[in-house]
């Protein structure tokens, strides 16, 4: 009889962690094939050896992404802390950063006699990494209910998101791992504080608010685009602002480059990356602000309840 998949085990606990390189196309396109290829290499390299010094199973390599099964949520936890401190401790390669963005989830686990792992803790796991920003780690309620108390104060509560297939809403938190944060570390144990953040895009008479639960914003000189430019150095598809873990994520989709203002920072371009919008700025295309006439206005504010 043919079968697609070896018979499963029964399920077992355990945490499934994705941990995957931020911005590697950027990296092959400025570093180059060997250079980058080295690289990622040493990246997964570290991620590895954390993984595997907190008792995680690594179960594969996808690409420049690996996936790791850990007993416990705060084995995970603390892999997924040692690996972001390791991977920004590399040196930039071609003046690029090393960074990582990272997914876990607690809960039922299946595996196949080759090792390999399925069901709905996996699923959600790659979703809550697909979420995640450049040197971010997203957890679930779930997990941080498994965490002694000493590891659950390094998280904070973000906002729930709805899932395909689930009747409740999932719950997101984020794990603190830098010491130069401007986060407020909220307790879980204690009343959440509500906070809703919203953005304002603005170009011309075009006005565009977002909140965190809006669809993703595009912008470009095609006329499907939710903003539509005029700036002939603009891509017909230029860059889209999607919410993303209680923020907002600014993502170049163009061909030469977005250029981002960020008040009190210097001009920076971005190619084929993303950039999380704070504060008051401008977007804008084949120059950065300071020559040109017009371009994307945006302000993030937060409100608290």
């Amino acid at each position: 009889m043919h079968m697609d998949r070896e018979p499963l085990n029964e399920a077992s606990q355990g945490s499934v962690m994705f941990a995957d390189l931020s911005g590697s196309t950027r990296l092959y396109e400025v570093a180059g094939n060997a250079a980058a290829m080295a690289a990622v290499a040493r990246c997964l390299g570290v991620m590895r050896s954390c993984s595997q010094d907190c008792g995680g199973r690594i179960v594969k390599t996808i690409g420049d992404e690996i996936m790791v099964v850990f007993p416990a949520a705060e084995r995970a936890l603390q892999a997924a802390l040692d690996m972001q401190h390791a991977v920004a401790e590399l040196p930039p390669v071609a003046g690029v950063p090393m960074s990582i963005h990272i997914g876990f989830h607690h809960g039922p686990v299946l595996s196949d006699i080759a090792g390999d792992v399925f069901g709905d803790t996996v699923n959600l796991a790659a979703r809550l990494s697909k979420l995640a920003s450049r040197g971010q780690i997203i957890t679930s309620a779930e997990s941080v209910g498994g965490l002694p108390d000493w590891l659950r104060r390094t998280t904070r509560y973000l906002y729930p998101i709805q899932v395909r297939g689930r009747e409740q809403p999932v719950e997101l938190f984020e794990a603190i791992w830098q010491q130069a944060t401007d986060l407020t570390l909220i307790d879980t144990e204690s009343p959440r504080t509500a906070c809703s953040v919203f953005l304002t895009l603005r170009y011309r008479s075009a006005l565009v608010e977002m909140n965190l639960a809006s669809a993703p914003v595009t912008i470009g000189r095609d006329s499907t685009m939710t903003i539509v430019v005029a700036d002939r150095r603009a891509s017909r598809f230029q860059a889209t602002v999607e919410s993303r873990a209680g923020r907002y994520v600014l993502v170049d989709r163009s061909s030469n480059g977005t250029h981002v203002t960020i008040d009190g920072e210097e001009s920076f371009i971005l190619r084929r990356d993303d950039v999380m919008l704070r504060s008051h700025g401008w977007i804008t295309f084949g120059q950065s602000m300071e020559g040109v006439d017009e371009g994307v206005e945006f302000f993030v504010r937060v409100e608290r309840v």
